[in-house]
């Protein structure tokens, strides 16, 4: 099972957030790669992703569902395709203003795509974690990946993944009118 975890903080009140996150129309604006969303119910979508592997488009049909929740702290859905199941845990920790938005996702590819799956997940979680912070940052302002921690479960960071996270580290900065040297 693959995973990643990140947290970020966000300038929004965990109410105001939990609203964002249960819309799921406005989540899926901030999620990368939802080109089609269709709620089937207060808790359940189906969803379809696009994803390039090479230069072939992979489409994806999900069906996710939230299986709990306490609003405004803590929800855990579940979104499954014909090769991958996703677990999705959101923890909202409100201090002040602001409230601490963590996330972890744990992926298990399936079947004679499992290796795509796997490695598709590898290579690109962190950076789609990072286009979802950006998201958020726009919508509510927030402090920065470059504050925010990612961190995966298996494989060591890789000089090409530390580059990679360097590399957006420094376009958050400049984005946000920082010093490109900060975090370096």
């Amino acid at each position: 099972m693959r995973q990643r975890e990140a947290r970020f903080t966000v300038n929004a009140s965990a109410a105001e957030l939990w609203r964002f996150i249960r819309d799921f129309e406005s989540l899926c604006t901030c999620i990368p790669g939802v080109e089609h969303i269709e709620r089937l119910d207060d808790s359940s979508v189906e969803l379809t992703v696009k994803e390039k592997v090479g230069v072939v488009p992979l489409i994806v049909d999900l069906t996710a569902r939230i299986d709990a929740e306490d609003p405004p702290r803590s929800l855990h859905a579940v979104a499954k395709a014909e090769h991958l199941t996703m677990e999705i845990d959101v923890v909202l920790t409100e201090s002040g203003a602001q409230t601490e938005l963590r996330s972890l996702f744990k992926v298990v590819g399936e079947g004679p795509l499992k290796p795509v799956v796997d490695r598709l997940f590898e290579r690109r979680a962190t950076e789609r974690t990072a286009q979802f912070a950006e998201c958020l940052a726009r919508r509510f302002g927030a402090d920065a990946p470059a504050g925010s921690e990612t961190r995966r479960s298996l494989a060591p960071a890789t000089a090409e993944t530390t580059g990679l996270r360097r590399w957006l580290v420094r376009i958050w900065n400049r984005l946000r009118g920082a010093s490109p040297s900060a975090g370096k």
